[in-house]
């Protein structure tokens, strides 16, 4: 099918700009959605409570994120986009402020979940906002430069909130998580285009709304295999550590050297997936699919030796720092203009089922099935999702040139939020 891309400029130094801003914002938010993890056993102590009762802080912020994603940005559908996202920006930096001043577990959860509310509306738009901003030829690499935001947050935002944590105690973490929030919203309103409120603008010739934009179903359809990928990964990656010391029969010692090693790779896999992306729009997300399926096959071969494991973990590092940028690439080229917002909201609830998924179901073979089982359950289920990727691909491209609206046409000049 033939794209014109000539109505949305290339990436300048404001799109640079702009993309940028919203890593910051990305990585301030998902700071403060991993920051239980690393703040876990000083919190635990101060609130009196045990440390599963934090541990489940991060299952309370998925599951409120994947409900209410999707409300939400149909109830901001019609509101100028940088708007909504500095909104959602400030309400988590309140609720990070609310979670530090917390008396007692109540009001914490509570904090958590109006931050997790927030955080799910915010990643709703990003995605999409970010590929408003380039053409089709570049959605790809604007996608993967604003998902060093989160990849950063784990690198480097929760070790050194965790650090920090030792020195000035948890709360003070919180609230300087909540400062940089606010830095982040001055960020926005600075750098992003203004971008007109969607409702109110002229609507192209034979557009549908977007909650009946025909798109969706495929959007939807490439979501659910999507965070099906996402369960086998999670499957095995929540125990890596019985994974390394069990079956690779390392010593624990080593556990800290592969996640290091695991990140890094990671960080390369992200890196390769923009140009991989726009330089494969079609095949990149089933290819990408395709290649994680086996390489969770290979942990299965973990116990062959020291160097072959090392070898499957970077692999499978480079894979999980590949998929996402890929797939959210994938499900903004398949979604209209028009219904990127609800394409976008869709992604972020996929993502965050398949991760509570994994771990979930994880925990489950590991109890019952044993360490072993984990890795060839996991490679299942990548592999089933890897085929109705490569079959939705391949109908996809079968299909007709949708009409304006119903997805797969880059957005007319007068939809398109470019910097100016």
């Amino acid at each position: 099918m033939t794209q014109t891309t000539t109505h949305v400029p290339d990436m300048t130094r404001k799109t640079w700009a702009a993309l940028l801003t919203l890593a910051g914002a990305g990585f301030a938010t998902v700071t403060i959605e991993l920051l239980p993890a690393g703040l876990l056993p000083s919190m635990a102590h101060d609130l009196g409570v045990s440390r599963g009762r934090i541990g489940l802080l991060v299952t309370a912020w998925a599951l409120t994120v994947a409900a209410l994603s999707l409300p939400l940005e149909r109830l901001t559908r019609r509101l100028p986009r940088r708007g909504v996202m500095l909104g959602a920006v400030l309400v988590s930096a309140g609720a990070a402020l609310l979670a530090a001043t917390a008396p007692a577990y109540g009001p914490l959860v509570v904090a958590r979940v109006v931050a997790a509310g927030a955080h799910g509306l915010l990643w709703a738009l990003l995605v999409p906002y970010a590929a408003s901003l380039v053409d089709e030829r570049h959605i790809g690499k604007a996608v993967s430069v604003v998902l060093v935001g989160p990849t950063a947050a784990g690198v480097v935002g929760v070790p050194l909130g965790t650090a920090a944590a030792e020195l000035v105690g948890w709360r003070a973490v919180l609230v300087g998580a909540g400062v940089l929030l606010v830095v982040a919203s001055l960020a926005l309103v600075t750098v992003l285009p203004p971008g007109a409120a969607p409702g109110k603008k002229p609507v192209p010739a034979g557009a549908v709304p977007a909650g009946r934009d025909r798109s969706l179903v495929r959007v939807t359809v490439t979501a659910t295999l999507g965070a099906l990928v996402l369960v086998g990964h999670f499957q095995v990656f929540t125990y890596v550590g019985p994974l390394v010391t069990r079956v690779a029969g390392m010593d624990s010692a080593a556990l800290g050297g592969v996640l290091a090693l695991f990140g890094a790779t990671g960080a390369l896999g992200l890196a390769i997936a923009g140009p991989l992306s726009d330089r494969f729009p079609t095949a990149a997300l089933p290819g990408t699919a395709i290649a994680f399926a086996i390489t969770v096959l290979a942990i299965t071969a973990l116990d062959t030796s020291t160097v072959v494991a090392l070898v499957v973990v970077g692999v499978w590092g480079t894979m999980i720092g590949l998929f996402p940028p890929v797939f959210q690439s994938t499900v903004m080229r398949i979604a209209s203009p028009a219904a990127r917002g609800a394409a976008g909201a869709v992604v972020v609830t996929a993502l965050n089922l398949g991760i509570a998924a994994g771990a979930a179901s994880g925990a489950w073979l590991l109890e019952n099935r044993g360490v072993d089982a984990l890795a060839p359950v996991a490679a299942l289920a990548v592999g089933v999702a890897a085929t109705g990727l490569v079959i939705s691909a391949a109908r996809g491209a079968r299909s007709p040139a949708p009409r304006r609206g119903d997805g797969g046409r880059p957005p007319a000049p007068q939809e398109a939020e470019a910097p100016r």
